[in-house]
């Protein structure tokens, strides 16, 4: 009771102080006065969803397409069988699976029952799934067979006593399924036990299972646990709640409405277990009513089949999958049905994001690439780019309504003045309620300016007169070189320019002189001549550079090394300096 209460003053003063902070905002207009919030669970949200569009494709996985009324009938067949296993209101479920249809069902039917979706990386190294499931305390684990040799060998060394393994070939339909079988899922056997068993006999348990299905559940109750660098670099559980990624969805119709339609669809490719995977490519169109398209394995071969033969409207991705799509070969009408593509994850420079919107222009669409900015501490994306506002450089956009971004100093934490160079810092309806187990580093993670408490992103940007965010540069990348700052993005934007360059990363390498040298690693277009190159930079460099910023290096290599996550794997290279 107690807490409810708390809540509801908590929802008053948050919306009297909104009412206030609004009038800062140029794109505000568009917004209603007040904006109601779904006060429900996420699964409660598709329902609505559901209810609305019951004959709509909600999922589609290798041609095999799933109905919205389907999908929730499958979500509740799912929500019986964790039910029959014991499964009580907030537990903590496990959850270790690529985007199948199976982990959608999953997620949702651990949401429905009330319980805590404690969402892994499949590719986790066996320490890592084992940390993750001692940090969750998780009973249940639902688990990809690619995965299963991993956790057989350190389950006894957790609290699981039910893992359920599935092959990501059991939606499939009957001829891919046999491929796959046959190829890539020949290696994967499961040895069945009392605590291991198999997606289907998982199920046959849900269908013995006659209680109440669905567990009310305050809304800002933990409903996620995803896993984040935070701001130390060590692994942190994030929690989040459902109304974290319903507020999401609502403010991102009100942002992008026109990238948000029912029946559009949205490619999903970027990893569930990752919050802009999971909040921007399943959730948000879900609660659209869309149909979501999802991929278990990115194949950057088949990137042009994915969009061709889905009928592909909306494609979310990170700057290295656009730029790749760049590379393919598309006839003039191809891409007339994409609408809109939006980018997240890391920065995309104005050179690239300039040759990406030709691309779409000159092969049939006006989509032109939009930014979605955020962090696991926020749900994966809090703020975003309108088309108005999409080609300005630099710009990540404009916050999700009901939230906030401000400038401060790094080292005082002071506001800065608008237009200048600080550390963004967000507050709003998306950003969660703590790291796992760990209070210290939640404290760490939020700074009270003034009388509000925000939360601290790590990354240097401004805001303009509008309220438009822009980003500069990550500050765990700034590299302060002879007492003066530079921001590796603005590097590796002028980098670009040289024609004979494919890709390049800027890091700074320890330095006893400077501090820090500048290092740039490139990537050279095929037959492209290295002298000519550092030929060519040199002469760019000095036109567009100050000499405090001009790289003391330069070094050729195949190909940048990335992430489990496709991103630009900085620290790797920083150990090659």
């Amino acid at each position: 009771m107690l807490e409810f209460l708390y809540n509801k003053i908590k929802s008053g003063v948050r919306k009297l102080d909104i009412k206030i902070e609004r009038a800062k905002y140029g794109h505000i207009e568009k917004l209603p006065k007040e904006i109601e919030y779904f006060e429900g669970s996420m699964y409660e949200a598709i329902l609505k969803s559901a209810e609305k569009y019951p004959n709509h494709t909600a999922l589609e996985y290798f041609h095999m397409e799933v109905s919205y009324k389907d999908m929730i009938k499958k979500i509740n067949h799912v929500a019986a069988s964790l039910k029959a296993l014991g499964v009580k209101k907030g537990e903590r479920v496990t959850i270790c699976m690529p985007n199948t249809p199976e982990s959608v069902y999953a997620f949702y039917a651990v949401n429905e029952i009330g319980a805590v979706a404690n969402m892994v990386h499949p590719l986790s190294s066996e320490k890592e799934i084992e940390d993750y499931l001692i940090q969750s305390e998780s009973r249940v684990m639902l688990c990809v067979d690619v995965a299963y040799k991993k956790t057989e060998n350190i389950i006894k060394n957790t609290n699981v006593e039910h893992l359920v393994v599935v092959s990501p070939a059991r939606s499939m339909d009957f001829l891919v399924r046999f491929i796959f079988k046959l190829t890539k899922g020949r290696k994967n056997h499961v040895k069945k036990t009392q605590e291991v068993t198999t997606w289907d006999r998982f199920l046959l348990k849900g269908m013995s299972y006659s209680g109440d299905l669905h567990e009310h559940v305050d809304p800002h109750s933990p409903a996620v646990i995803l896993y984040s660098g935070g701001t130390t670099g060590k692994s942190k559980g994030v929690i989040l709640t459902s109304y974290n990624f319903n507020a999401q969805a609502l403010g991102a119709k009100y942002l992008v409405s026109e990238l948000l339609k029912p029946r559009y669809s949205m490619l999903s490719f970027l990893p569930n277990f990752h919050a802009f995977g999971l909040g921007v490519c399943i959730h948000i169109p879900l609660y659209c009513g869309m149909r979501v398209v999802l991929i278990p394995q990115f194949n950057a071969k088949k990137f042009k089949n994915y969009i061709k033969e889905y009928r592909i409207n909306v494609i979310v991705g990170v700057p290295t999958a656009f730029e790749y799509l760049t590379r393919l070969k598309f006839g003039p009408r191809d891409l007339r049905r994409v609408k809109g593509a939006v980018s997240g994850g890391d920065v995309i420079p104005d050179s690239m994001k300039e040759k990406i919107n030709n691309f779409f222009r000159d092969h049939g669409s006006k989509a032109i690439i939009q930014n979605g900015y955020g962090l696991t501490e926020a749900a994966g994306g809090m703020i975003f780019s309108e088309r108005s506002i999409a080609g300005l450089s630099g710009t990540i956009g404009y916050p999700l309504p009901d939230s906030e971004a401000i400038i401060v100093d790094p080292n005082t934490l002071k506001p800065v003045d608008t237009g200048k160079d600080g550390e963004i810092l967000v507050r709003g309806l998306t950003t969660m309620k703590g790291y796992l187990n760990n209070p210290k580093e939640t404290e760490k993670a939020f700074v009270k300016v003034g009388t509000k408490k925000y939360l601290r992103t790590g990354d240097i940007g401004y805001v303009n007169e509008d309220g438009a965010v822009f980003f500069k540069s990550r500050l765990k990348r700034l590299i302060i070189s002879k007492g003066y700052n530079v921001y590796p993005t603005n590097i590796e934007e002028v980098t670009l320019k040289c024609k004979s360059v494919e890709a390049c990363a800027c890091v700074g390498i320890p330095d006893e002189v400077r501090g820090e040298k500048i290092c740039v690693f490139i990537v050279k277009k095929p037959d492209a001549s290295e002298r000519v190159i550092r030929k060519d930079l040199n002469k760019i460099y000095k036109k567009y550079l100050a000499k405090y910023e001009l790289p003391r290096e330069l070094k050729f290599i195949d190909e940048l090394p990335k992430t489990k996550l496709a991103k630009v794997d900085f620290m790797a290279l920083k150990s090659r300096g």
